[in-house]
């Protein structure tokens, strides 16, 4: 499959591919989380998009968009919005990107990797709904 990647903004993005290794799989005794093949598998498999920057958010329980509290951490250029309420987060990505015919995008953050109080909701995106520059 072909996935190409059309940068909306001045500037670059940060792509690389997803790392295999783990914190906690670390630390585990002997690092022996490793031993089992479908996690290392799944740790390895995609791609990483970096933040341009750091953030904090915080949600106040509510139902509002207002209800979420979003703070940037330094000069780095990042876009996080809770514009949809209920405490839901979208970091937006300066990119679109395009795939082949018949072939749909899944976007998620890094298989088995937390962060606290942090819950993904994965979109997945068809060809045929977005927009993309032409040939």
């Amino acid at each position: 499959m072909k996935l190409e990647c059309y940068v909306l903004s001045a500037g670059d993005i940060d792509i690389r591919p997803a790392s295999n290794r783990r914190e906690w799989m670390d630390a585990t005794p002997d690092r022996y989380a490793y031993r089992c093949l479908p996690l290392s598998i799944a740790n390895a498999h995609g791609w990483v998009i970096c933040c341009g920057g750091g953030f904090r958010v915080e949600w106040n329980g509510g139902s509002d968009p207002r209800d979420v509290q979003v703070s940037l951490a330094g000069d780095g250029e990042v876009k996080v919005e809770g514009h949809f309420g209920s405490g839901i987060v979208t970091i937006s990505i300066p990119a679109m990107f395009r795939t082949e015919a018949d072939y749909n995008l899944w976007v998620s953050g890094p298989p088995n990797s937390f962060k606290d109080g942090n819950i993904p909701c994965p979109p997945w995106w068809k060809r045929t709904g977005c927009h993309t520059p032409s040939r």
